[in-house]
């Protein structure tokens, strides 16, 4: 297979995105455009995504000017524009998000991984971050008020690790527990598959529904769970007994495996009756790290004039996991490897609000708010697509790690570029692929001596094979 005929579909999907015809139908379905109409949806799609990926800051008389890139016959003034930024385009652009997300995706590592992950059906990332909003939003978009903005915006991700697939991006207000949300995630784990999450989502009923889906997640350990270990009674038959973790912490310094990095406990979970077997996984921090935790805990508990407890300082000395994973299936150090792959979501976090303009996220009515927020987003899954086909073609041609930053910077400065071309779909094609092809060749991770996770994962899934 040629590069041209490996690369075209993907580049072929944006383009169809932006199809005039798609989405002129789309904008007349959510009564976006009317009769009476001069702003077509392909111009506000246009400015709401390219326009402002390129200038997130870009005033209204600027990007009334934008829509002339796109159409030079159209003339509409800066009032104009504004008064098309209202409730029907918030229908619009949702809708358009709606389609972002049914963008097929490349696989993110093409020769897979063999052993960590391929024997999972899918594998999910789930994190959140919060996005400060002006205050005259609070009765809308509640924040959690104090040293912090009175009105905020949680942003829900889970991604599809495998595959580089964005399942889910979902809108909440900034006080909406990360807990409360994981109810709704449960629900859409089938068989066979790994949830891999933070401490913020930890609640057993949801471990324990995720096992019975014959399913399986790796967490950090919420050290207020109680546990319970497994001890024959009497009659020879199972009970169970708290198990003081904090205890059997220091019997383990205290004992000749107290040098191991790596401990590791067959434990129990309860919840309204129900159990589940886990394992907690346990690993040492070395002391530079163990001093940062401290002084970060102290400082957290000052700021609510409180002072951290004896056993919660003592517990910085640890990393604690928690999983259902079977011991046969994967051991432990490669546990602690599987809950790393959470930072990928981190990066992509920052990328949001570093590239996507999303701490720009500025103005006073609803509506300006949710349009431009709707506008990053569809950016944010575009850009995820063509990043997940540029990462595949640089590792099959040249075993190097594409850098997401660089990707997102490249197409930043080419957008005002891909704004004029929305309604020349056979340029826009031509132009994209060029540009493809230039982020695949200068777009490339810094070389280190240091392997990243992923590459990380590809060995030890290579060793595993090879066992």
């Amino acid at each position: 297979m040629s590069q041209t005929q490996l690369i075209i579909p993907e580049i072929n999907e944006i383009v169809n995105f932006y199809t005039p015809e798609l989405v002129e139908k789309i904008a007349k379905q959510t009564d976006f455009v009317q009769r009476e109409s001069r702003l077509g949806g392909i111009e506000f799609l246009g400015i709401m995504t390219q326009g402002l990926f390129s200038f997130p800051d870009a005033s209204l008389s600027q990007m009334s000017a934008m829509a002339k890139d796109i159409n030079p016959e159209l003339e509409i003034s800066k009032q104009g524009f504004d008064e098309r930024i209202n409730e029907f385009g918030v229908s619009f652009l949702k809708s358009m998000f709606s389609k972002a997300l049914e963008l097929s995706t490349a696989k993110l590592i093409n020769e897979a991984i063999p052993g960590l992950l391929d024997s999972f059906h899918k594998v999910y990332l789930l994190d959140s971050t919060y996005i400060p909003l002006p205050d005259k939003l609070s009765d809308v978009w509640s924040g959690f008020g104090g040293d912090s903005s009175n009105a905020g915006m949680k942003l829900q991700l889970m991604i599809e690790y495998k595959s580089g697939k964005y399942e889910k991006i979902v809108t909440t207000d900034g006080v909406t527990s990360d807990q409360r949300y994981m109810g709704q995630v449960v629900k859409q784990i089938g068989f066979n598959e790994l949830l891999i999450y933070d401490l913020g989502y930890s609640k057993q009923e949801y471990m324990i529904k995720i096992s019975q889906r014959d399913s399986y997640f790796v967490s950090r350990f919420n050290h207020q769970v109680n546990l319970y270990k497994s001890v024959d009674d009497s009659t020879g038959e199972n009970a169970f007994r708290r198990f003081d973790l904090e205890m059997e912490l220091r019997k383990l310094e205290v004992s000749n495996v107290s040098k191991e990095i790596l401990h590791e406990f067959e434990l129990w979970i309860s919840n309204s009756g129900e159990l589940l077997k886990i394992r907690l996984i346990v690993e040492s921090v070395p002391k530079s790290i163990l001093e940062q935790r401290i002084k970060k805990a102290k400082r957290k508990a000052g700021k609510k004039k409180r002072k951290p407890s004896a056993k919660y300082l003592y517990l910085q000395n640890w990393n604690l996991y928690i999983t259902n994973i079977e011991k046969e299936k994967i051991v432990a150090k490669d546990i602690i490897l599987l809950y790393k792959i959470r930072w990928h979501v981190e990066i992509v976090f920052k990328s949001w609000k570093s590239y996507h303009g999303l701490e720009h996220l500025k103005g006073k009515r609803k509506s300006r708010i949710e349009c431009f927020m709707y506008g990053r987003l569809i950016m944010i899954v575009i850009m995820c697509f063509l990043f997940n086909t540029i990462h595949r073609n640089v590792w099959d041609t040249k075993k190097r790690e594409a850098s997401l930053s660089k990707v997102i910077k490249h197409f930043q400065v080419k957008a005002i570029k891909i704004l004029s071309l929305l309604l020349a779909t056979v340029n826009l094609a031509k132009f994209l692929f060029k540009e493809f092809l230039e982020a695949c060749r200068h777009c490339l991770m810094d070389v280190r001596k240091r392997l990243t996770t992923a590459q990380k994962v590809r060995l030890e899934g290579q060793a595993f094979a090879l066992a």
